[in-house]
Formats: C-alpha cells, structure tokens, sequence
C-alpha cells in the first residue's frame, strides 16, 4: 500500500498543497517547528482517521480558522486504488469519504491502509504507563483484525456500562446484581478473545525483535516483549480465569465502584536480556528497542494484511547517526513506502547517502510551505 498523492488545505501550519509521493522512499527537511511532523501527522490521520498526537480535532485546525481539509490517492500492492477525503467543521464536526461515499463509522477505514508511526510520541510506549503499551498493542491489532477492532469497541462499551453499575452500587442508588451478572457475561466473552489475539500477536513480534535489535546496536542482547495479561491463565481456561477474578473481586468492586480486573488492565513489558527497559534502559536503547518494535510491526501487518504498511519515520535521525539510520532504513522492506523526517542539518549530512537512490522525493518544510527539491 502507498499513498501516490496528498492535497492539505488549512491544517494545522501548513501551506495549502498538492504533490506526488514516491511509492518507497519519501524524505522531509526542514528545521525545528517548521511543520514536518504536520505533515505525517496529516498522512496518518487519512490512515486512521485520527491523529497520533491529539485527540482533539479542534487542535488540527490552524489560528483563526475553523476547518482543514485533507485528501489522498492510494494504491495497493494489487495495483487498486481508493481516495480518502476528511473534512473537520468545528460546528459541524468531522466528515469522511471513502471513493465518494461518506463514512457513517470513522472505524471503518481502520485496516484500508495499513500505517505505522515512530514518533517521539512513541517513547511512552517503551517508558510510560501500561495505558500506552495497550494502546500501541491495540492499533496494530486492529489494523490486522476487524474482528478484534469490533470485540475492541463491544469491550469498551460493556466495560461503561459495567461501571456504571458498579458505580450507582457504591453510591448506594442501587443493587443491580441481576444486571451486573448479565454485563459480567459480556465482559468475559469479549475479554477472552482479546487477550487471545494480545498473547498471539507478541508472539509474532518476538519472531523478529532480537534480531533487528542486534542489526542496529551490533549487540548480541535479546530483545522481546512479555505479555502479562491482567488475568493470569492458560490456554484452556481464560474463561475460567476471568470469572474466577471477577468472583474474588466482587466485593471490592462494588465498594470502588469500578471493574478491577480484565483486559483494560493488561500490561506488556519489554525486556533486553533479563532487564526491564522501562526500568533501565537508556534513552538510546529506548530508541533502538522502538525501532526495533516498528519494523517487527511492519512484518506482522504485511504478513496479516497482504499490503505493505507505509512508514512514517518521524525526527528518524535524532539519538541515531547516519550509519545507524542507515542500518534502520534497510530493515524495512524495499517493496514498501516510507516517509523519513530530518532537520536541515540531517539533510546536509544525509545527501551523499540519499541523492543516488532511484525513486525517491525529498521535500523541504519552511514555515508551513512544503516544496519539492
């Protein structure tokens, strides 16, 4: 999957634009807080139909204005193309078109186009709290899985209206143990094919994190991910398990007013030999574990999705220097898109490596205005 052509209006910084995008390698200069990382962001939110860095749309709209507008042209690996266009009215809200016919669920486009972020962002997911891991787990899981996508969203919303149940128990305006019962239900038979896909899919990654690990450092430490599902089990008896937890924390359950244990509550640990990497990694093992974790996600979303996933390589060059970036870009698959983002002084030092590769584009960002070198 590539994306062959990108129009931005009034989004974010951004000059109004229109360019061609080359299908494999794409690369963005431009000095600090001039707009490159707008501009992946745009390509991501065609992608997902949200942003990795807001949750707000408001916040993609420029100072003074009330809208953006972006669209683009996709092509597939079987040669299909699709148009994407997503128009945010701060009254009206967001509106989105898939090949002209507009989007009642925005979650259905989730999976089309398969994308993959390494964003500064992203150091949350190796260093920050579980919420982070689960949501990067989440993504990739419903990006290769519109049945773990939609058992996502019935989780979720059995989980609301689990707690607030809980809640108007531990309040005291009522009993509800008939209607608790009925969601517990629900949240065992959703929560188990959940945490199924999660113990599959680390498996997957762990297949190829060591070694890509070892390719950038030159270290021969292991690198894997441990998933440490919230209700411990086996195989054979998850269903067990979970109903189990819930009897033993019923109680307190009703006292807090919440749902205790469940999915919601996974956790996801990385580790490089015997060491946890959130408690003692460097920041320089954190950024090769994150790229490490990406081109392993690259190879499970093309191996689930058929399409290669396309690459966003997000400020690539910081904590890395060209050798070891170099190293980075050659772990992804040639067949796929990528577009990498440097500072100036990245493309100075970078453009002996890059001007003799064949079908390549390289813009610069100046103050919101993207322009082809």
């Amino acid at each position: 999957m590539f994306l062959s052509r990108l129009e931005i209006q009034k989004f974010r910084n951004l000059q109004p634009a229109i360019f061609e995008c080359s299908p494999h390698r794409n690369y963005i200069f431009g000095d600090n807080a001039q707009g490159k990382t707008n501009l992946v962001e745009a390509i991501y939110l065609l992608c997902l139909a949200k942003s990795f860095r807001t949750r707000e749309d408001i916040d993609l709209v420029p100072f003074s204005e009330d809208t953006y507008f972006i669209e683009g042209g996709f092509t597939s690996d079987e040669h299909i193309t699709h148009h994407v266009g997503i128009m945010f009215d701060a009254k009206q809200g967001k509106r989105i078109h898939l090949d002209g016919k507009k989007l009642n669920q925005f979650s259905k486009l989730v999976g089309l186009f398969p994308i993959i972020v390494l964003s500064v962002n992203d150091y949350e997911i190796t260093s920050g709290p579980p919420a982070q891991r689960r949501r990067f787990f989440n993504v990739l899981l419903s990006q290769s899985s519109s049945r773990y996508l939609d058992d996502l969203k019935q989780y979720e919303k059995v989980l609301k209206q689990r707690n607030t149940i809980l809640a108007d128990i531990a309040a005291g305006r009522a009993q509800g143990n008939n209607m608790l019962d009925v969601w517990s239900d629900q949240l065992v038979q959703t929560g188990v094919r959940l945490m199924a896909a999660r113990s599959a899919i680390v498996e997957e990654l762990n297949h190829y994190l060591a070694d890509y690990y070892s390719t950038i450092t030159n270290e021969k430490w292991s690198f894997r991910v441990v998933y440490r599902p919230n209700v411990e089990f086996k195989q054979n008896d998850v269903a067990a398990r979970f109903e189990s937890a819930l009897q033993r924390t019923a109680f307190k359950e009703k006292k807090q007013g919440k749902t205790l244990v469940g999915p919601h509550r996974d956790e996801f640990i990385f580790f490089i030999s015997d060491n946890d990497l959130r408690k003692f990694g460097s920041r320089g093992e954190h950024k090769s574990a994150l790229v490490s974790l990406k081109a392993a996600e690259a190879q499970v979303l093309y191996k689930r999705t058929e399409n290669h996933p396309i690459l966003l390589l997000d400020d690539l060059y910081a904590e890395l220097d060209n050798d070891r970036s170099l190293k980075v870009l050659n772990l992804f698959d040639p067949a796929g898109q990528i577009f990498v983002t440097g500072t100036s002084l990245d493309y100075a030092g970078m453009m002996s490596s890059i001007e003799h590769i064949d079908d390549q584009s390289t813009f610069m960002v100046d103050n919101g205005k993207i322009t082809r070198v």
